[in-house]
């Protein structure tokens, strides 16, 4: 069996360990069995030189998958997160390189990674030894602060919680790479919950390569614009921050967004530098590859050695390894060895959005772009290469594409032909401006300068392509059933041909009929399926500590209720990264309505950052006056229609109805609107034998109005405020009698919502109750007779 044959099926069959141990549990002695079963009955093939020694090997890498996977996903009884929920003081060692977030000339974030030693929680007589890290979110309210260092001796005071996500399906996992670093809990506090107990004596080259980069990033700000900055440290160091927002969608909308982080590209660059001058040189190809090797290393350090640039940097130390023994076509064997090292190391790594996309694209490059160039023969030499390139890239990965992002940029062929080559020319003069600036400063300031005005051409280029009408296309999501599908076609469509099929064109070509019938077929079947009416769904996304209700009627009318939001000082818009992503998971591409229950931030935050991003065909608005997050909403581009809310109203859609059971603003006290929750509008969604009653914010005086207007019972209730005691009244309920009641709020949110009062009021007449921080997204689905309800958290 040839070596490419085993190490792939190696590759493949220990990630498919680690996928289905992901899926299902086992139990760890029956594994144990197999493996050692497994072991012996490959050790006596292997020595027979039995053929049937491959597909015990392939088993025996199987089996170790799920194995590495339950080590990997193992926490021990002193872990730290043990004390999730639990105000403690954590006393370890600074285990980073402290990250700075400056929010204004005084405040500034400090996140720290601590490596937990000890702990006393909150009622306990004494200290306990623990293990694992703790990530700790610190705010500076002073500007001389001096946050602790890498090495430095701490205690931390405050509540510990576990590692959270928004728990949505096609959610990128924000917590896998926590994880993956042994970080099993977290901690917020204020300058005062941290207490330094000692300094660290010794030296840290972490620490002196992080002066030295903010150092070379102060430079790069002293010599062009800010954003300008952002984007040339993103460039060569990784990272995002400080860019402007249009600019990431842009590079994003373009296909481009990959040269804002360190990759592959980077480091086949810095080897393609190196090779160039060794040729000229004359150094030979010993002194060349060594010294394009050793480049490679110290570049993955400079940018931080982070999982994406350590993966880049030994795919590219592979390839120079298969140059410099003359075996190119080793390939497949570096591609698939890297990926099972990678995975042998950290199993969690093949749930990681960055290794699926960076793995996948390279899998399209290696298997099928010299096929694709061979089906563009017929184009120019200068376009057919670059096409054949991205083409071979984004159909290795399109399934991936699919289920995170739903969308394909059609214009990332001409944006890889024209915006590309110039982007490159960025990365390689901030490389050596990099260089000649550590050298003589003036210097690689001039060179920081030209940079500069290419990155200004770059993003020039990026915004005229990125609004060229209809460049990206939705793409809808597949998942696992729907992948496997892509690539046996994908496969059988460039050369595999089990059980003797023919190829495609030998189809067309000898039997044209039957397959043209075929196709319109298929064709026929997916139109019905997508005409035939559904069941009504109605989704409560988890959006942490807010509220975001979608509703799809059976013919797939939309209309979605509040948005979510963050609070604090952030820039992550809930409506945009959450919302928006949730939307087109489920094919909704557009809303036929856009509902608030009221201007408050967890409320309606998201909602301008919805309507940038997708179609709203009218917004309805309580009658209030307008908050930050409303008038947010109201400067979008394109505008939107605008409807006044008023008790009543109705909306028709598909049989569903949406109605207005009670609106902001219509009852008063003393000729003056209330202010607080209680003002806060309800919606009562009806269809056949089923209602869902969404109450917002809705406290005890908003309850109380509603039962003076003899409110009708519902199936589903959507708690008021969150779950808040004041909310939820024994009155209330007794009037709405609903079978299931659904919360909505952000796990271990300062509120200490759900109230516990209010769960025992709910729990006390049988409600079966529902809560996206434990359950993540709730989905109810409705005939009209039956009902069903399903959650990403089971």
């Amino acid at each position: 069996m040839a070596l490419n044959h085993i190490v792939l099926a190696a590759c493949a069959a220990f990630a498919a360990g680690i996928w289905l141990a992901e899926l299902t549990s086992w139990h760890l002695p029956l594994l144990i069995i197999l493996v050692i079963l497994l072991l012996i009955t490959a050790a006596r093939r292997i020595a027979g030189n039995s053929e049937q020694s491959f597909w015990s090997i392939t088993g025996l890498f199987f089996m170790a998958g799920m194995l590495c996977y339950y080590q990997a996903v193992t926490i021990r009884s002193d872990d730290i997160s043990q004390y999730a929920d639990k105000t403690a003081v954590v006393e370890g060692t600074i285990d980073n390189v402290p990250e700075v977030i400056q929010l204004d000339e005084q405040k500034k974030l400090v996140r720290y990674i601590l490596k937990a030693e000890k702990v006393k929680s909150e009622k306990a007589e004494q200290t306990v030894m623990v293990s694992g890290k703790l990530r700790v979110t610190i705010q500076y309210k002073r500007a001389k602060a001096n946050p602790a260092a890498l090495g430095d001796k701490v205690a931390v005071n405050g509540k510990v919680l576990n590692l959270h996500r928004y728990n949505n399906p096609g959610q990128i996992d924000l917590t896998a790479a926590p994880k993956r670093q042994g970080i099993t809990a977290r901690m917020n506090g204020q300058e005062e919950s941290v207490r330094l107990l000692a300094t660290s004596p010794n030296y840290s080259w972490q620490a002196a390569l992080a002066k030295w980069r903010d150092g070379m990033i102060t430079g790069l700000k002293k010599v062009m614009p800010a954003n300008d900055a952002a984007i040339l440290t993103a460039v060569l160091f990784g990272g995002y921050r400080g860019i402007d927002k249009s600019v990431i969608t842009d590079f994003t909308a373009t296909g481009l967004i990959h040269i804002l982080s360190v990759s592959g590209a980077h480091i086949a660059l810095v080897a393609g530098m190196i090779r160039w001058f060794g040729k000229r040189l004359r150094w030979g190809p010993v002194l060349t590859l060594s010294l394009a090797a050793l480049v490679i290393i110290l570049y993955a350090c400079m940018s931080g050695l982070t999982p994406p640039v350590i993966r880049s940097a030994l795919m590219g130390l592979i390839s120079l390894l298969a140059v410099l023994l003359e075996r190119d076509n080793y390939t497949p064997v570096a591609l698939a060895g890297t990926a099972l090292g990678m995975l042998i190391y950290q199993p969690l790594l093949l749930f990681d959005i960055s290794f699926q996309l960076s793995f996948g694209a390279t899998a399209g490059l290696v298997f099928l772009y010299q096929r694709t160039t061979g089906y563009l023969s017929q184009w120019p030499s200068w376009l057919a290469g670059p096409c054949a390139v991205t083409l071979a890239a984004q159909l290795g990965v399109m399934p991936v594409i699919a289920w995170y992002f739903n969308n394909f940029s059609l214009i990332s062929f001409v944006a890889n032909i024209v915006v590309l080559p110039v982007a490159e020319w960025v990365i390689i003069l901030g490389l050596a401006g990099v260089i000649i600036y550590t050298v003589v400063p003036v210097v690689g300031s001039i060179v920081f300068v030209f940079c500069s005005l290419l990155i200004g051409f770059v993003m020039m280029l990026t915004s005229l392509l990125a609004a060229v009408p209809y460049s990206s296309v939705y793409i809808p999501s597949v998942g696992i059933a729907g992948s496997a599908i892509y690539y046996s076609l994908l496969a059988w469509m460039y050369g595999w041909r089990p059980f003797h099929l023919p190829g495609p064109g030998k189809m067309i070509k000898e039997w044209p009929y039957a397959t043209a019938f075929t196709v319109m077929l298929l064709i026929c079947v997916i139109i019905v399926y997508n005409c035939y009416p559904k069941p009504l769904t109605v989704h409560f996304i988890d959006v942490g500590q807010g509220d975001a209700i979608l509703i799809v009627t059976p013919h797939g009318r939309t209309a979605l209720v509040d948005t979510g939001g963050t609070m604090g000082d952030t820039d992550f818009d809930i409506g945009e990264r959450v919302v928006v992503p949730y939307l087109k998971h489920y094919g909704v591409t557009g809303l036929d309505y856009l509902i608030l229950t009221h201007g408050h931030q967890d409320h309606a935050g998201g909602a301008a950052g919805i309507a940038g991003s997708i179609r709203v065909a009218a917004v309805l608005l309580p009658q209030e006056e307008h908050s930050q997050a409303v008038q947010a909403l109201l400067h979008t581009k394109p505008a939107v229609a605008v409807i006044p809310t008023y008790t009543g109203q109705k909306i028709r859609l598909d049989g569903v109805i949406i109605r207005i059971d009670q609106a902001v603003g219509e009852h008063t006290e003393n000729g003056h609107a209330p202010r607080g929750n209680e003002v806060s509008s309800v919606i009562r969604v009806s269809y056949g034998e089923h209602s869902f009653l969404l109450t917002g914010d809705l406290e005890a005086q908003g309850e109380a109005a509603l039962l003076a207007k003899n409110v009708a019972p519902c199936t589903v209730l959507k708690v008021g405020h969150h779950g808040s005691r004041t909310s939820t009244t024994e009155p209330f309920l007794q009037a709405v009698t609903p079978e299931f009641a659904v919360i909505s709020a952000g796990y271990g949110n300062r509120f200490g919502h759900p109230h516990s009062e209010t769960i025992q009021r709910l729990a006390a007449r049988k409600i079966e109750i529902y809560r996206t921080d434990r359950q993540g997204a709730i989905v109810f689905c409705s005939d009209g007779k039956t009902m069903t309800v399903d959650t990403y958290i089971k």
